[in-house]
């Protein structure tokens, strides 16, 4: 049931961008609306060996607010723990690059994550979108994440730094 959430949420999405664009864009409540995900590759690079697990699946969902902020929920199933891993956080507004009839965008999140430990733990990351076509109101393009993470190690306890990229995912963005 879990894998098919973000699906299931696009679905709903796609069949009343009307109602909710003429209500929202009437009340200023959003700017823009994103889904973003696919199934994915990480890899981890820290000091020490790393055996995590490599292939996942992403799910993410942001809101652009005109008077809010900006606001991400994110699904990661398995996580690099083997693990379901839901977080939500604070996004920051995108630093745009022109790249010809494309744009690059940067933008960071801060934020809470579960499936880690046996409490939410600190969600910070940064993301790169690649908006390579825009079709009306909508964006569509490629993003990639990094997060940086630390790592106590149950056997040994010894603790290490790292940082977690993500191979390239899908990401389509709504524009009220």
């Amino acid at each position: 049931m879990i894998k098919i959430l973000p699906a299931l949420l696009f679905l709903i999405f796609l069949n009343s961008p009307v109602s909710a664009s003429t209500y929202y864009t009437n009340n200023n409540l959003f700017k823009s609306v994103s889904f973003e995900g696919a199934p994915i590759a990480t890899k981890h690079f820290q000091s020490d060996d790393e055996d995590f697990r490599e292939r996942h699946f992403l799910g993410v969902v942001k809101a652009h607010t005109h008077k809010y902020g900006n606001w991400g929920l994110y699904f990661l199933g398995p996580n690099s723990v083997d693990d379901t891993s839901v977080g939500f956080g604070y996004v920051t507004n995108p630093w745009v690059y022109e790249l010809g009839p494309t744009q690059l965008e940067f933008s960071g999140a801060l934020g809470l994550v579960t499936g880690y430990q046996d409490y939410p733990v600190p969600l910070l990351a940064g993301q790169i979108t690649w908006q390579l076509y825009s079709y009306n109101q909508w964006d569509f393009g490629l993003s990639m994440a990094a997060l940086p993470y630390y790592v106590e190690e149950e056997n040994s306890n010894d603790s290490d730094f790292g940082i977690v990229v993500t191979s390239p995912f899908l990401s389509v963005r709504y524009n009220f």
